[in-house]
């Protein structure tokens, strides 16, 4: 029996689709560790600022509860997209291949029967099994097609999700570098250099005491005695003798 060419060139083209088809399934499991990764590093962030976003108030606590509110939102539906497309699927596949070789030999024996020899007989039987293999490559194509691209669809939702919810947390997050830098540069202004002059201002405190300046509580300085001062003597004579020498002293020495 001659080759059919449209035989063989439509169980090459559905049988190349249904084996592309039956090798997405896998590709669900392997963007598993994209969305691990990227909900630890949202989780690792909120842990880093929470003393912040705690001692938040007013105007400013409202922005953030919006923002964790929509990073929330946005983690479960990316959870529930995700779900969602790993979610157990019926994959069409082809028939067993005891059930094909039963098929043939049933198709075998009922050629043989009709008439023809063992040789017309195993190829009518031969001709039937990749008939019967391109309609069921055709069938399971389209099938799997269909869950493929369902699932890739919640998986480009999950993506998008996870997206929302990553953008909000860096907002989050600069917005927590954003206060602490403005914060930082408000105490350097206050403790920092004097503008004027380049250099820090130094306290205002009292003035150092010079030798032999009163105190405020009315004394000089504590531990020195100083040489009490006689008035001038009013006389000549008196004026060069030493002092604590008596007059009638002298002239007996």
């Amino acid at each position: 029996m001659p080759p059919d060419p449209e035989l063989d060139y439509l169980e090459k083209l559905f049988g190349e689709a249904y084996r592309k088809e039956i090798e997405q399934e896998e590709n669900v499991w392997r963007t598993l560790p994209f969305f691990a990764a990227t909900l630890a590093l949202q989780l690792a962030g909120l842990a880093q600022i929470r003393d912040w976003v705690g001692g938040s108030s007013g105007e400013l606590l409202w922005f953030v509860l919006i923002l964790l509110g929509v990073a929330a939102s946005a983690t479960v539906a990316a959870l529930l997209f995700l779900a969602e497309s790993i979610w157990p699927a019926n994959f069409r596949y082809v028939t067993p291949e005891p059930d094909l070789q039963d098929y043939m030999e049933k198709v075998r024996d009922g050629a043989a029967a009709a008439g023809s020899t063992a040789t017309e007989a195993a190829a009518v039987s031969v001709l039937a099994a990749r008939a019967v293999m391109v309609e069921q490559y055709a069938l399971g194509a389209a099938h799997n097609r269909a869950i493929n691209q369902r699932r890739a669809s919640r998986r480009t939702r999950a993506g998008l999700a996870t997206l929302v919810s990553v953008l909000a947390v860096l907002v989050l997050v600069a917005l927590v570098v954003i206060f602490n830098l403005h914060g930082h540069e408000r105490i350097g202004t206050a403790a920092g250099p004097d503008r004027a002059g380049g250099h820090a201002a130094i306290p205002a405190g009292p003035a150092p005491s010079q030798p032999g300046a009163a105190t405020a509580d009315g004394g000089g300085l504590q531990g020195l005695v100083e040489r009490p001062h006689d008035p001038a003597p009013s006389g000549g004579a008196e004026a060069g003798r030493p002092r604590g020498v008596q007059p009638g002293l002298s002239r007996l020495r």
